[in-house]
Formats: C-alpha cells, sequence, structure tokens
C-alpha cells in the first residue's frame, strides 16, 4: 500500500532516536570492545562541532570514542602513518578521518590508510570500488540516510529525474552513484553549470551540497519534488542549508530541513555502518 503524505518536513532528530534505540539492541549482541576512532587536523570549530555530534551518539550506543587531534602543518605522509597506525589498533574498531583536510594533505592518500574492514565513511579507495559497482554492504552515511528516508516514506526512484547540486566527496559523487544504481536519470550539477534554474524546475528529486543559502527557491520548483538538503552553512549565526525552506514547504512533498535534517541521521547511520563492520572483523 502506498503511503501518500501532503508535505513531509523531516524530523531528522526523531528519526536519529528511533534508529538508535534499534542499534542500541544490536550492540549488546556485540561482546566485543568496540572504539571509533576520529582523526582530525587542526581545530577548526565546524570540525570540532561535527566531531562532538559523533562523540554523543557514541555514548548513546555504549560505543568508546577517541580523537586523535594533529596540528595544521603536518605532512601528508606523516598523517598518513598516523592513520594506518590508529587503524590497525584492535579497539579502534573504525577509524574516521574529518574531513576537509586543509588543502596541502592529499585527502585521499590519508584516507587510503584506513583499513577498509574499519572504514564506516566509506572513503578508502577499495570501499569506494565496490560501492560504485553496487557490491557492498554498506553505503556512505549520508547517501544511506537519504536511502532510508527513499525506503520510509515509499518513495520511486527508478525513471526519476535526479539532480544533484555539487560533486563533493560526502554529497555529491556518492549520490550521484546511488540514484545511478537505482536506475534514475542523473544530471550532476556545479560551480560551472549555466542553466541552474532549468535543472532545478524539471528534477522529481534533489540532492544539495552546494553550500550556498536560497539557492533552491519555492518559485523554480516542481510541484511535488523531493528535496534533500545536505549542506550546512552558518549565516549570521544562524545554520542554514542550500534550501529557503519557508518558500519551498508549500510545493515540496518531501524536505530535509537544516539543521535537524539529514545531519542527525547521517552521523547514525555512521554508527550502523560502523556495527555491520564490527560483525565481519574478527
Amino acid at each position: 500500500m502506498n503511503v501518500n503524505f501532503l508535505i513531509m518536513i523531516i524530523d531528522g532528530k526523531k528519526i536519529s532516536e528511533e534508529i538508535i534505540a534499534g542499534l542500541k539492541e544490536e550492540r549488546l549482541k556485540i561482546k566485543k570492545e568496540i572504539r571509533l576512532a576520529v582523526v582530525l587536523v587542526g581545530d577548526h570549530p565546524a570540525n570540532l562541532s561535527f566531531i562532538k555530534q559523533k562523540e554523543k551518539t557514541a555514548q548513546k550506543l555504549d560505543i568508546g570514542f577517541r580523537l586523535y587531534q594533529y596540528p595544521i602543518t603536518i605532512k601528508t605522509k606523516e598523517l598518513r602513518k598516523k592513520v594506518g597506525e590508529i587503524s590497525r589498533v584492535t579497539y579502534n574498531r573504525g577509524v574516521v578521518v574529518q574531513l576537509p583536510l586543509p588543502n596541502h594533505l592529499n585527502s585521499q592518500a590519508v584516507l587510503n590508510a584506513i583499513l577498509p574492514q574499519k572504514d564506516p565513511d566509506v572513503l578508502t579507495e577499495r570501499n569506494l570500488g565496490s560501492f560504485y559497482v553496487n557490491r557492498l554492504d554498506i553505503l556512505p552515511p549520508v547517501v544511506f540516510a537519504i536511502d532510508y528516508l527513499l525506503r520510509k516514506y515509499e518513495i520511486e526512484t527508478r525513471g526519476k529525474n535526479v539532480l544533484i547540486i555539487g560533486r563533493g566527496v560526502l554529497v555529491g559523487k556518492p549520490s550521484a552513484v546511488y540514484f545511478l544504481n537505482q536506475g534514475a536519470t542523473v544530471i550532476v550539477a556545479n560551480s560551472q553549470t549555466q542553466n541552474l534554474n532549468n535543472l532545478i524546475e524539471n528534477a522529481d528529486i534533489i540532492v544539495s551540497g552546494a553550500g550556498q543559502p536560497n539557492l533552491i527557491k519555492g518559485d523554480i520548483i516542481k510541484e511535488g519534488v523531493i528535496i534533500f538538503d545536505a549542506s550546512v552553512v552558518s549565516e549570521n549565526g544562524q545554520l542554514k542549508g542550500d534550501c529557503d525552506l519557508e518558500s519551498v514547504k508549500n510545493k515540496a512533498k518531501l524536505v530535509t530541513p537544516v539543521p535537524h535534517g539529514l545531519g542527525p541521521i547521517s552521523v547514525v547511520m555512521l554508527f550502523k555502518n560502523l556495527i555491520t563492520l564490527i560483525k565481519k572483523q574478527k
């Protein structure tokens, strides 16, 4: 039976707590000591805030948490060595490198130092390759959050026009691959795209990670569009996404607000991935 919703503004905090309740039961069945290791370079306030969210979720799930912090002057070779060492610590069952890294670092070289079986963010080349061919048991956390909402609200993707705004490694690229694997028609827009408003107007589903407040407005979206806003930008002391919520909420069928939309769900999905990986670890 199909479920019909007039307009759904997602409560990410509530949904994340529902998922956590199920994960607690799974956690109780695992007798191993579990710890999530997070690697941070520098002390950018936004990164520290994201890490704090992960730490709070770990506490709720009785999962250990350790932050490895390095100065912004660290070189790629040294950081890669450190991440490799962290990854080989038995109790570090999952390793996350907080992105973005400073520009002087080779991010992929650093990420590849994580053992694939300890990569809940799905950012190592080996796990990305398996994900691209639809042969990985886990999904990148933001994509996993989108997938969860699509399934929860019985939203069809096959044959739909999907617009991905932004081509970043955490949102844009993996979202494009996910929807291609689902049989959707996918367009990826970037900062050089000329006809963005026309693309927005024709999209059935939009995933936006551009980091540009008010990019998506009600006067240019299709009636009944699904909008996954994956941006978090601080503007005048307020957190905002790419979507002008007030103007789209009377036309969109479903929209994830910022804050408290995709963000909390994505954090929980990181831990869902972690538990899936742990079950395969010796």
